[in-house]
């Protein structure tokens, strides 16, 4: 179910800033929406996939928004706020992400992939 992705990169991330990032809408392998009302949603970001913990960035996700299995009007999505000091721990370069469903006999990654971090000269 796991789908790839980039957070991040082309001046969308950088060191020092605020940022809300979104998971969603969910789908399953076959591409039909999903409700993720209810689950327990962690964003985590590693240096790299095989880095022993503790990871950069553990964060839990709420869940907001309107399910609906018409595309057209879902806003479900599962998003974390990372604040200026979260990010003020990264130097330029790319990381490893993961949303990962983890209710206990569900454990799923939603989605994975680079995390581009860029430094400015205001960061």
């Amino acid at each position: 179910m796991g789908v790839a992705g980039t957070i991040g990169g082309e001046g969308a991330l950088f060191v020092g800033e605020d940022k809300v990032l979104i998971c969603g809408p969910v789908t399953d392998k076959d591409g039909t929406l999903v409700n993720i009302a209810g689950w327990s949603i962690l964003f985590v970001v590693r240096k790299k996939d095989a880095t022993a913990d503790p990871a950069l960035l553990s964060l839990s996700a709420t869940v907001t928004g309107f399910f609906s299995l018409d595309p057209l009007l879902n806003t479900q999505v599962a998003s974390v706020t990372v604040d200026d000091v979260d990010m003020d721990q990264f130097k330029a370069g790319t990381y490893r992400f993961s949303w990962k469903r983890t209710d206990a006999g569900f454990e799923t990654i939603l989605s994975y992939g680079d995390f581009v971090v860029e430094k400015a000269t205001a960061s």
